[in-house]
């Protein structure tokens, strides 16, 4: 399985709070969490305009312009018809990193019909050999009766990794909403 994230692990308070329309605990949800925790991936931190106090002193991913490292553009350019066997899991950071606009732009369109609430997210998907995002899933248990899966489904679907000849395997994303 092929995990990244972005941004250190520091669980928030807002966080750890389940808002009354939560419902119950998913316990295949939370041991997924719980082993992207073990393995050290770094978890994005996605806020509303309210969210952003309460998350002042998190490092924020910026808008990283989606191009492939300096060696594989040379390595391309040196075989032009030959594909790398993979991406680079630093690839597929930088595509992320790229669209993260995006998936705050869900959050913000939910939280202006008022349905704002703090909560985990898991995006997992594989990458086909085409560069294409395939077999995606959000998993957002606290989020289940809002369009925000729904949303962030239909923008990572847009997303173009580099292509390869066998496809850049399993991605696991965690994310952490948080609202004001």
């Amino acid at each position: 399985m092929f995990a990244v994230g972005l941004l250190a692990w520091p669980l928030c308070a807002a966080c750890a709070k389940k808002p009354a329309s939560a419902g119950a605990s998913n316990p295949e949800f939370d041991k997924q969490w719980a082993e992207l925790a073990q393995a050290g991936i770094e978890v994005s931190y996605i806020e509303d305009d309210r969210g952003e106090g309460l998350m002042g002193n998190v490092r924020r991913a910026s808008r990283v312009k989606a191009e492939p490292p300096v060696a594989a553009a040379k390595e391309a350019a040196a075989n032009p018809g030959a594909l790398p066997d993979r991406p680079s899991g630093e690839q597929v950071q930088r595509i992320i990193r790229g669209n993260l606009m995006a998936v705050r732009g869900c959050f913000m369109s939910m939280a202006r019909t008022g349905q704002a609430r703090s909560g985990k997210a898991i995006v997992s998907f594989s990458i086909g050999s085409d560069g294409k995002p395939a077999g995606l899933k959000v998993e957002a248990p606290v989020f289940a009766d809002t369009p925000l899966p729904g949303c962030v489904t239909a923008q990572v679907s847009h997303w173009e990794f580099p292509k390869s000849q066998r496809g850049g395997g399993q991605v696991s994303y965690p994310f952490v909403f948080v609202s004001g």
